[in-house]
C-alpha cells in the first residue's frame, strides 16, 4: 500500500484542481478564437456607411449593404 502524508495529499488535489481550470480556460479560449476567426471571415463592412453585415458562405463575392444599397466586396473585417 502507498503511504501519504496529509499535506502530500492535499498539494496533489489542489495541483489536480489547478490543472483542470488552467485546461478549461485554455478550451475555452481557444473555442472563442475560432468563434471571432469564423465571425471575420462572413462579415463585411460597408465602405461607404461603416455599416458591418454578416453574409453566406456561398453567397457572391460582391454582395450590396442592406443599409445605404452600395455594393461592397467580400474580404473581411480587418484585425483589431
Amino acid at each position: 500500500m502507498i503511504s501519504i502524508g496529509l499535506g502530500q495529499l492535499i498539494t496533489i488535489v489542489m495541483l489536480i484542481g489547478v490543472s483542470l481550470v488552467c485546461m478549461l480556460w485554455f478550451h475555452s479560449f481557444w473555442r472563442e478564437q475560432r468563434r471571432e476567426a469564423r465571425r471575420r471571415r462572413i462579415a463585411i463592412q460597408c465602405r461607404i456607411c461603416g455599416c458591418n453585415y454578416a453574409i453566406p458562405r456561398r453567397a457572391d463575392r460582391v454582395t450590396r449593404c442592406p443599409a445605404c444599397g452600395s455594393l461592397n466586396e467580400r474580404g473581411g473585417l480587418p484585425q483589431i
